[in-house]
Parts: C-alpha cells; sequence; structure tokens
C-alpha cells in the first residue's frame, strides 16, 4: 500500500488579502521615511559641491588681483530663469566644468534644480542681458555672518561689504516663498534646515576671507 500523500497547503485568498493589506501599511510608512533619508543625502552633497564652488572662486580672485567674476542677471530674455547664473568665467578658465547647455556654462547643476546651475552673487559689477551694466546690490544682515537679524541692507560695493560671494541651492522646493525670499540667501529665514522643509542651502564669504555655510 502506498502512503497517501500529505495534504498541500496554501493561503486562502483571505489570508492573501490580509498580508497584501499589511504589506502596503508598512510601505506607505517607510515611503516617507525613505523620502526624506534621500531628501537629506542630496542636501549633504549640495554643501559638499558649493564648498569646491567656493574654492574655485578663491582660486580665480587670487588669479585675478582679488576680482570676482561679474554676477549675470537676464531680465525678460530666454535666460531670465537663469538669473545668478555661474559665470561663464569660470568654465572658460578650467575652475569649474564646461557645459554648451543654455544658462549653464559653468557645468554645475544644482541637484534640487535640475537644468539650472546653482547661484551666484557678489556685490559689484553685473552683467545685465549679456552686457555690463551697474552693480549687484546683495542683501547682508546688519548682524553677518550670524544673518539672524531681519534688519540689514543692500551692498553693491565691494570694499563697502562684509560679504564677498554667495553661492547656493533653490533647495528640495524651489518655487516656495523660502528659496524665492528676496532677502535670501543670507537671511537665516531663508535658510533650509531639515528634511521636509524648504528654503535655499547657502555657502558665503566674508570679506576677510572666512567660508561659512547654512545649516
Amino acid at each position: 500500500m502506498r502512503p497517501k500523500p500529505a495534504p498541500f497547503a496554501a493561503f486562502t485568498l483571505l489570508e492573501l488579502l490580509v498580508t497584501l493589506a499589511i504589506l502596503g501599511i508598512l510601505a506607505s510608512l517607510l515611503l516617507p521615511a525613505l523620502a526624506l533619508a534621500k531628501e537629506k543625502a542630496k542636501a549633504t552633497k549640495v554643501h559638499a559641491e558649493l564648498y569646491g564652488v567656493g574654492l574655485a572662486l578663491e582660486m580665480y580672485a587670487d588669479d585675478h588681483e582679488g576680482h570676482l567674476p561679474p554676477v549675470r542677471v537676464n531680465c525678460n530674455t530666454d535666460l531670465a530663469d537663469h538669473w545668478c547664473q555661474f559665470p561663464v568665467e569660470l568654465a572658460d578658465e578650467h575652475y569649474l566644468p564646461r557645459s554648451d547647455r543654455p544658462g549653464m556654462a559653468a557645468n554645475m547643476e544644482d541637484v534640487f534644480n535640475p537644468g539650472h546651475t546653482y547661484k551666484y552673487a557678489a556685490p559689484g559689477p553685473q552683467i545685465l542681458n549679456d552686457s555690463p551694466g551697474g552693480s549687484f546690490k546683495l542683501w547682508v544682515p546688519e548682524d553677518s555672518p550670524a544673518c539672524v537679524s531681519t534688519n540689514g541692507q543692500w551692498q553693491g560695493t565691494p570694499k563697502d561689504s562684509s560679504v564677498r560671494w554667495a553661492v547656493w541651492s533653490l533647495g528640495p522646493r524651489p518655487d516656495s516663498a523660502k528659496s524665492m525670499d528676496g532677502h535670501a540667501p543670507l537671511a537665516a529665514s531663508s535658510w533650509y534646515r531639515r528634511a521636509g522643509d524648504s528654503g535655499v542651502l547657502a555657502r558665503f564669504a566674508t570679506r576677510d576671507g572666512m567660508q561659512l555655510k547654512s545649516p
């Protein structure tokens, strides 16, 4: 006599549905945490890249008798969306990698704003719609470099400004009110501080050469 085969154990439809429901709940709990961790990793990368850009700016200034590249401002042109793009001088003279994409002469793409470079500004000469025109004015808090005060002034002359230059990312929510604050990137109230937040990630240099960054 052959022994009877053991009955095949299988999930019932109800058990399978319950299992899928539990997996769905776990996924819904984990996905936001994973998204925040990914955002935090990107913020770390931004600060590392801005540090490298700061070094490039200082090397450029050392090679040009202390002068920094002009700030580029485009109004009512196809490049208006690329305001304060990275200076083409840094790419042309090989301080930063070169790119042929419109608005991205220097190939330093903002991690949080694809298709755009990080932003650059410095009190002093500006290029307005591809032509030299006036001075660029940077808003600087009166308590710089702490930058906590809401009081400050627009500084447009290098020798009189307490800040030499600033570079920044618009952050994970580039169109947010904090990122587009008129006093960014030096107002602490405009800074990105934690995953899930909005605001800019900034790096700047004081007149005496000390480099600082937002949290």
